[in-house]
């Protein structure tokens, strides 16, 4: 299925932009003196957002840059914003990666991305020079406290963003994969998709410019993050109010200080924590019009539960470090709950059997969604045998299994690699997460397919009980018993105080089956 659907003209409200830096630019022009980040205490203007991109770019260009990448190593801050703008207004390629990763993690990367500079937090900077330079990288910019803060830059005289500006089929960003087999890959990704993925968010969230106040609680080196920090935010003149670390009780109190009107929510697990804390009842949600969810399973009860205290529905979206977003459930239009929306404009979506990927399975079967459109990736860097599994024929297989519902939204039943083949049957974890999450003594629900002798597979379902409830093994069982065909029902129940998590705040479903195979 493809959407043909024009985006969103605002006339002179909007820029025709060649590389999302214009959209920098474009706001510090129109909107000099709207607020365009808080984070805590502080706060920067956009006339003041791009002064500081322009210092730290002319500073960045002395590196000699341009078209050579540069790793940004940064927690959320109104530095690691600067940051992320002055790598593009200096002509250089964008590597986000984790701080909290270790050394022996960060080595490989860093190394893999061959960078001319690295960019890190001042607390990182003794951990991550050692680093760089075991890697070959000599150049290490430390920012925060203690070295150069966002008030450094505005403190020198103003200047114009350097020339030349990078031009829309330059690189932009090499998007590190999850990395859940080896080594994450980098997928490459043009100024021109950039400025691609941010319009099609923008044509499905934003209703008019500089109307939201965004919320945001993803890390920036996220694809999520990053979109719902520096990109969408910037192109909308919009204000983001920027969340250096997760705490729930901390966002729902900026949600309601700073009167939010679009909360970029990410992941059911961050929705999960917000609605366990005991103030979350008690906030005022009044000013929300859009919330917006991702890049994990939402069980029916997580999105009841949420609408019935915020009075505000989530939004779900699908999007992959290789292309980001393909589709969004749109504020304009029907919110289907339980799909993730109809495909972007200028994207193409179909569904393909699991076998040879040929063959287009009519609406409503499951089988591997492939897309194609004008943000999706370039291919892997360095890795030309994984770019030819990933993309062929000028398709992206996604790895997500699922289908086109009658009204051509997107229905993600699981991912491909999560499937389990108990007795010869496909069994979806997914299906099985849904059904756990409608016992009303379950907080949190994963379940994984482990090695078996005697079934090929079977299914482990690890479960967090809601705060008093007293679970058993039995009960889910039973529960189980009741709501699925007898091979899908969980050989184990594990009950346990919490699930691990990635750094995307997602259920960390190998870290279980690895559990389960140590068991």
């Amino acid at each position: 299925m493809a959407n043909d659907t024009p985006l969103r003209d605002y006339g002179s409200n909007k820029p025709n932009i060649e590389t999302i830096v214009d959209a920098l630019d474009f706001a510090a022009d129109l909107s000099p003196d709207q607020t365009a980040i808080i984070c805590g205490d502080d706060r920067i203007s956009y006339r003041q957002y791009r002064h500081a991109v322009a210092a730290f770019a002319h500073d960045l260009k002395k590196f000699d840059c341009r078209g050579k990448r540069i790793v940004v190593l940064m927690g959320n801050s109104i530095e690691t914003s600067v940051a992320i703008y002055a790598v593009w207004a200096a002509g250089g390629v964008l590597v986000m990666l984790n701080p909290m990763y270790t050394e022996n993690e960060l080595g490989p990367l860093i190394a893999d991305a061959d960078p001319c500079a690295v960019i890190c937090a001042s607390a990182l900077q003794d951990k991550i020079v050692p680093i760089a330079t075991g890697a070959g990288v000599e150049k290490v910019v430390a920012l925060g406290p203690g070295a150069t803060v966002f008030s450094d830059w505005l403190a020198l005289e103003e200047r114009k963003l350097p020339e030349p500006r990078p031009a829309a089929q330059d690189a932009a960003s090499l998007q590190y994969t999850g990395g859940t087999t080896g080594l994450p890959k980098g997928a490459r990704h043009l100024h021109s998709g950039i400025v691609e993925t941010t319009r099609q968010i923008d044509w499905a969230w934003v209703e008019k410019p500089g109307g939201h106040i965004w919320l945001d609680v993803a890390p920036q080196f996220h694809i999520w993050g990053l979109c719902m920090t520096a990109l969408v935010p910037t192109y909308a003149r919009d204000t983001l109010v920027l969340i250096k670390e997760f705490q729930p009780a901390q966002v729902l109190d900026a949600m309601a200080r700073h009167k939010v009107t679009m909360f970029a929510g990410g992941p059911a697990p961050i929705f999960h924590a917000l609605m366990g804390q005991p103030e979350f009842r008690g906030t005022d949600f009044s000013s929300l019009r859009l919330v917006g969810g991702g890049g994990s399973p939402f069980a029916f009860e997580t999105f009841r539960a949420w609408e019935a205290v915020t009075g505000c529905s989530i939004n779900q979206g699908l999007g992959m470090s290789e292309a980001a977003p393909l589709a969004l459930n749109p504020c304009h239009d029907e919110n289907r709950l339980g799909t993730c929306g109809p495909p972007c404009p200028g994207t193409e979506i179909e569904v393909v059997d699991l076998a040879t990927g040929n063959t287009i399975l009519p609406q409503g079967e499951d089988g591997e969604f492939r897309v194609r459109g004008p943000q999706m990736m370039q291919g892997y860097w360095r890795r030309p045998e994984e770019t030819a599994h990933t993309m062929r024929e000028g398709w992206i297989y996604t790895g997500d299994i699922g289908h086109l519902d009658e009204a051509g939204y997107v229905v993600i039943v699981d991912r491909k690699k999560e499937m389990a083949i108990v007795n010869g049957y496909n069994v979806f974890p997914r299906e099985i997460d849904e059904v756990l999450f409608a016992h009303a003594d379950i907080q949190e629900a994963a379940a994984v397919g482990t090695p078996s002798d005697k079934t090929g597979e079977v299914i482990h379902a690890y479960v967090v009980p809601r705060e008093g409830a007293a679970l058993t093994e039995a009960e889910v069982i039973g529960h189980c018993q009741q709501n699925l065909a007898p091979y899908k029902v969980p050989a184990m129940v594990i009950v346990v105080d919490q699930l691990p998590k990635t750094p995307a705040a997602k259920i960390d479903k190998m870290e279980l089956r690895q559990r389960s195979l140590d068991a």
